[in-house]
């Protein structure tokens, strides 16, 4: 009697487990479009289906070294020897030799990173896993358990636009971390928008000919934003400026770099 209670726990248990384990892989679904090089998770919503949830930017294989078809992920490594010697953080198998994994690294240090590799995510650069950023490839490993299921596509549309990544170039002060990174001793973290400008304090005279374009140009002359990585990107401002009225305006130059950070300062129109 003993054993056979013995027997129906231990099945309970299983099925138990089986039905827990089942219920966490299928909260998300990955597709890998090979066209874009864009990764798209899917979230499974309270009416029980999959909608976009989630995108990103990524590398699959050049030559079409990455396989199409329907995988399911099979193992996790936080660093994960690649081919070639090198390594790759917050690895996921997906079938075989084909994992998701960050941008690869000389060693497993995270300040070993291949930077010229980094700055090809967007397009096919890889021997056949689909590179990520750090982030990106945390986000996997954190939140897709083994057995998640991943769809490899050869193109199509994207649900949501692909992201876009910070590029390294010869003015980043860090070139060998990824920015996402989230590791503690990331130095990017100190890192964020920065303006580079002639004076804040402008002057012109009163006109009613001045027109919107005109005054823009004037407001933004001398004055360009930087993103994280001190590469040049786009300047918004804010203003309440009457051109025929004479008076010191306040003017607000920000911007938002694709990592999120975001950065203001303030400058004076004079109308005389």
């Amino acid at each position: 009697m003993k054993r056979i209670t013995v027997l129906i726990l231990t099945v309970i248990m299983i099925l138990f487990c089986s039905s827990f384990a089942g219920a966490d892989t299928s909260k998300y679904t990955i597709t890998v479009n090979k066209g874009t090089n864009c990764v798209t998770v899917y979230k499974l919503n309270g009416e029980g289906e999959y909608e976009p949830f989630k995108a990103m930017i990524c590398s699959v294989g050049a030559n079409n070294g990455t396989p199409s078809g329907k995988f399911y992920t099979k193992e996790k490594y936080r660093w994960r020897a690649l081919f070639g010697d090198v390594y790759g953080q917050y690895a996921t198998r997906i079938q075989g030799d084909i994992l998701f994994h960050s941008v690869y690294y000389k060693t497993t240090s995270p300040d070993t990173l291949k930077t010229e590799e980094y700055n090809k995510l967007g397009t096919a650069a890889s021997m056949g896993c689909v590179r990520l950023t750090a982030a990106d490839a945390k986000w996997i490993y954190d939140n897709c358990p083994v057995g998640t299921e991943v769809n490899i596509i050869d193109s199509g549309t994207d649900p949501i636009a692909r992201p876009k990544a910070m590029y390294l170039g010869p003015n980043a002060t860090y070139p060998n971390w990824d920015p996402t990174d989230p590791d503690e001793n990331n130095p990017w973290k100190n890192e964020g928008i920065k303006f580079h400008y002639t004076s804040l304090y402008k002057s012109v005279k009163a006109s009613d000919e001045m027109t919107s374009e005109k005054l823009s140009r004037i407001i933004r002359y001398g004055v360009t934003a930087y993103d994280t990585a001190n590469n040049p990107i786009d300047l918004m401002l804010a203003y309440n400026i009457e051109p025929t009225t004479p008076g010191k305006y306040e003017v607000k130059y920000f911007a938002t770099d694709i990592l999120g950070n975001y950065g203001e300062i303030t400058g004076y129109l004079t109308i005389e």
